[in-house]
């Protein structure tokens, strides 16, 4: 049915009137930028204006609390995966992949970190289709959240990574982000023309874009001499192999990630008195708040660091 492109008057209460192709009149209400249309079955426009007055009340209260459709999250699931999200490919792809497999087994993996992506996957979903307006039968699961990392280099670490890990490029970037305090994908991604007397320029990648970051150099100029061509995976390699040499029953290296050297840098740097908005800027954290969480594991440290700053720069001061 197709209403005409003219009104009729003005009517006593919301809504408008307008004929079809065939002369009978259609009421149309608006609200809260949605709209619905009943036609009226009547030609004449006193008996319309009638009858619209009555379906008012109904359509008023349709459009106000509409009713959510209650559909099964396989189905669900479906209409999500079709919805244009604007997602990137690879995205779409992790979630077809993990929507696709809870449908059938139904239960969430054993490992903590993938149980995490999967029941915050399936929340996505699930907050999706309430906007939306379907209700589905499956139930949202709680986010446990984990507590913060706190694993970094002791000072036996240090001296052995210094000492007897294998001289070689790989050896440098990871002395490199020791230093700075710099991500993996930043010094990967690095270009030499970037380089100046105290910082170079990475590209970090943001949530929906890669912008450039000027990294402070501190003492890892030496290490930054050559053009180099490397990969994640080669990185990573030669990380696990040098750490496996030295890992013994005493507990050195053991559970110790490439990333904890930008751990080790960010405790490092409190530990020589500077402040949390000092360490956010030079790790490059969009918000203070991220390094308050990435330091919260080390309170202990965080009060007594000013009072080490503030001892050391009375030893400092000259005899009277």
């Amino acid at each position: 049915m197709v209403a005409s492109n003219r009104a009729s008057k003005k009517l006593p209460f919301p809504g408008s009137l307008y004929k079809d192709r065939n002369g009978y009149y259609i009421y149309q209400l608006s609200y809260n930028y949605k709209r619905k249309q009943v036609s009226t079955s009547v030609k004449d426009y006193k008996l319309a204006v009638q009858t619209a007055r009555k379906l008012y009340p109904n359509m008023f209260n349709e459009l106000r609390y509409p009713t959510k459709k209650t559909i099964t999250f396989k189905k669900l699931i479906k209409i999500f995966l079709k919805y244009d999200h604007n997602y990137r490919p690879r995205t779409i792809e992790l979630y077809t992949d993990i929507l696709t497999r809870f449908s059938k087994l139904k239960k969430l993996p054993p490992h903590p970190t993938t149980r995490s992506i999967w029941v915050r996957t399936i929340n996505r979903v699930i907050n999706w289709g309430n906007r939306q307006g379907y209700l589905t039968d499956q139930i949202k699961y709680s986010i446990n959240e984990t507590n913060p990392r706190t694993r970094i280099l002791s000072s036996e670490e240090l001296q052995i990574f210094k000492d007897h890990f294998t001289p070689c490029i790989y050896k440098n970037i990871c002395m490199i982000s020791l230093l700075t305090g710099a991500r993996q994908m930043e010094l990967l991604s690095f270009d030499l023309s970037n380089k100046f007397d105290n910082y170079i320029i990475v590209h970090t990648k943001t949530k929906k874009s890669i912008k450039k970051k000027a990294i402070q150099l501190f003492d890892a100029k030496p290490y930054i001499n050559k053009v180099w061509s490397v990969t994640r995976h080669q990185l990573n390699k030669y990380w696990a192999k040098e750490k496996s040499k030295h890992i013994n029953e005493s507990g050195l290296f053991h559970n110790l990630q490439f990333r904890d050297l930008r751990r080790t840098f960010a405790v490092t740097k409190l530990l020589e008195g500077y402040s949390i908005l000092e360490i956010s800027k030079l790790m490059g954290h969009d918000k203070v708040a991220t390094t308050e969480l990435y330091l919260k594991p080390f309170e202990a440290i965080m009060i007594t660091a000013p009072l080490v700053s503030k001892m050391q720069k009375t030893f400092d001061k000259p005899p009277l």
